[in-house]
């Protein structure tokens, strides 16, 4: 009886690798709706959070699923991710993790001191372009990520495997 029991467990332990990890839902806010942004948005909505992104260009948010925003599982929110009251309509004192994601580090840079420090985001992603300034803004608290590192790090797996 002990090996079936063994067996089971093995079979469910298999099943649940092959699944990979269970996240739990999040509430974010993405601030710029490039095409990151967006591509970010929509990875997200399917995982079962619930996303707002904040843009200036009520045009940028035609690169997002418009089926998504019907269901309001993604909520466009016109305004500027520099400023505090933008990111307030934009309910970044509601959500669970900020992501910053135009294309030019100064604003992201901004815009996640602004979520980290003032608003008070429990956890703040910002993207840069960057890499030698990166250890400055770690040491204010924000999680820095590198586009190049990202790039680099997918084109050796890729290359690799």
């Amino acid at each position: 009886m002990l090996d079936s029991e063994e067996t089971d467990n093995s079979m469910r332990e298999t099943e649940n690798s092959r699944r990979g990890p269970i996240y739990r839902a999040r509430r974010a806010l993405i601030v710029g709706c490039g095409e990151t942004g967006a591509a970010l948005a929509t990875r997200l909505s399917d995982s079962g959070n619930i996303i707002k992104v904040l843009d200036l260009d009520p045009a940028s948010f035609e690169l997002l699923p418009p089926r998504r925003i019907e269901t309001t599982r993604i909520v466009p929110v016109v305004g500027d991710g520099t400023r505090e009251g933008d990111l307030r309509r934009a309910s970044a004192h509601e959500v669970d993790v900020m992501i910053a994601t135009t294309g030019t580090s100064p604003i992201n840079i901004l815009a996640s001191q602004i979520g980290l420090h003032i608003i008070r985001v429990p956890k703040v992603l910002c993207l840069i372009e960057e890499e030698p300034i990166m250890e400055i803004y770690r040491s204010l608290g924000i999680h820095v990520i590198s586009r190049l590192h990202l790039t680099v790090g997918t084109l050796f797996e890729e290359t690799m495997s």
